[in-house]
């Protein structure tokens, strides 16, 4: 399906940040690394990520925003802890504590489909827009993996002091845009984060699914990869 662009229209294209441009590399072997070596404890990798995975679908709806570094520790803290419990270990805060400076060093990677996705549509001069929800580290992070260039606006949930799900974290940072005679999609990783605001607010949402987490999701755009939008967006 292509959505063909009306000359008479400005076309945005929104995108979410953490498991849609960008994810940490080895986060599941790090963890495996950490406990073989410090508690002589061997986790196999498949039960790391399943609980990645399920810790992340715990949270996702309650975005941290800290106020100061004790928050921040304390919150760590306690989501390792937790991580650990699904597994099936309990850990002294400590221990939870120590192994979040080591994924603390683990540093975020574009997918290999970031870059030249960004840079084809910024070519073709569509402005680009990144939300997400996410800490004030967002900036450092965007300089960090060389993303910062491609946005023209850039909104975290800290910055505007609401986050997704709720259609006004969209509406806040987008106000200016969602205008009768403007276009706006935005692609996002996560269902019920990212698509279903998203489709409330105005925008015209896009699941990438790049591990076919939603195969009965057919209310929606659905693409596997960022290449696809090359395509899609025309």
């Amino acid at each position: 399906m292509l959505i063909m662009k009306n000359t008479n229209m400005k076309t945005y294209i929104v995108f979410d940040c953490y498991r849609t441009l960008i994810y940490k590399k080895n986060l599941a072997l790090t963890v495996q690394d950490f406990f073989r070596d410090v508690e002589s404890v061997f986790i196999p990798l498949p039960h790391i990520e399943r609980a990645y995975h399920f810790i992340y679908d715990r949270h996702k709806f309650k975005h941290p925003r800290f106020e100061s570094a004790e928050d921040r520790k304390k919150f760590y803290i306690n989501y390792n802890k937790e991580l650990m419990r699904i597994i099936g270990f309990e850990i002294s805060d400590n221990v939870a504590l120590v192994l979040n400076d080591k994924l603390t060093g683990v540093g975020y990677i574009c997918y290999e489909d970031t870059i030249s996705t960004l840079q084809y549509f910024k070519d073709k001069k569509y402005p680009l827009v990144l939300l997400a929800n996410w800490t004030d580290t967002l900036k450092t992070v965007l300089d960090n993996v060389g993303l910062s260039k491609y946005f023209g606006t850039t909104y975290s949930s800290h910055d505007l002091s609401i986050q997704k799900p709720d259609p006004k974290f969209f509406n806040k940072s987008l106000s200016s845009l969602l205008l009768d005679n403007e276009t706006v999609y935005y692609i996002g990783d996560d269902y019920e984060l990212d698509i279903v605001p998203a489709r409330h607010a105005g925008l015209t949402p896009i699941l990438l699914d790049r591990d076919e987490k939603y195969p009965e999701q057919i209310d929606c755009l659905k693409i596997k990869s960022l290449v696809d939008l090359k395509t899609l967006i025309f």
